[in-house]
């Protein structure tokens, strides 16, 4: 049986950003919405939504932020694919990272262009040609260079094999110039930089950045202060990316 919605096209615009980063904050969610209702109105929409299940949310209970992210349902009801893929709860705290840091590299003007991981397998051949995707892939410019760079999110520990695995795949592709990996914890750090330098080498570190905020499932991340390692030195991000 058809099911039917009582909600108008104007609300189903207003979640068209959530196509491309999946799960966003609703103050993030209302500011890029194409015109920008009253909170309180918003909050509302959003409840209507929610009660006719185009929308799941979430709350952070660090600092009680309310994440919103499409159902199977609102998938279907916005996005043009034949076989749209909803959002996983298993995975929901990974992918808000994912779209905070990649969004936060966009606002601060360090990369130009994002795509999530989502969007590369929507293209067709991408990763017949690239060989591997990312958790995100930002685009930009850094001392006149244009770079393409892979992020990768990395809050729990996976095994040896798996990791060196996917960073040769990262060493052979001459379309990734920089891999950064971002840490919850960090142990999970420092033992990918022993695995790294132990099973790749020296000089294959110079591809790769480590950085590792531990409260980064707790609250915001302030990118310019999260520390981390490259080429072997210790470096914070906004020294290292800041034009």
């Amino acid at each position: 049986m058809t099911r039917v919605i009582h909600i108008n096209s104007a609300h189903l615009r207003l979640l068209n950003p959530l196509l491309k980063w999946r799960v966003m904050d609703l103050e993030s969610l209302r500011k890029e919405c194409p015109y920008v209702p009253g909170y309180n109105n918003f909050c509302k929409i959003i409840r209507i939504l929610e009660r006719e299940q185009v929308l799941e949310g979430y709350r952070n209970p660090y600092d009680r932020k309310k994440y919103v992210y499409l159902s199977s349902f609102g998938e279907g009801q916005l996005s043009n694919k034949e076989n749209p893929t909803a959002v996983s709860k298993d995975t929901l705290i990974h992918d808000i990272k994912v779209s905070e840091i990649a969004k936060a590299f966009l606002s601060r003007g360090w990369a130009s262009e994002v795509e999530l991981e989502h969007q590369l397998h929507d293209k067709r051949n991408f990763k017949v040609t690239y060989k591997i995707i990312p958790d995100a892939l930002l685009r930009g410019e850094r001392k006149g260079g244009k770079f393409n760079m892979a992020l990768e999110v990395e809050l729990t520990r996976k095994n040896n094999q798996r990791i060196i695995e996917k960073a040769r795949q990262y060493l052979y592709s001459s379309y990734y110039h920089y891999v950064l990996y971002f840490f919850s914890k960090k142990n999970f750090m420092q033992q990918y930089l022993e695995l790294f330098e132990e099973k790749l080498g020296k000089e294959a570190l110079g591809r790769f950045m480590f950085f590792v905020d531990e409260a980064l499932t707790g609250r915001a991340t302030e990118l310019e202060l999260v520390e981390g390692v490259f080429k072997g030195k210790k470096i914070k991000m906004g020294e290292l990316f800041l034009k």
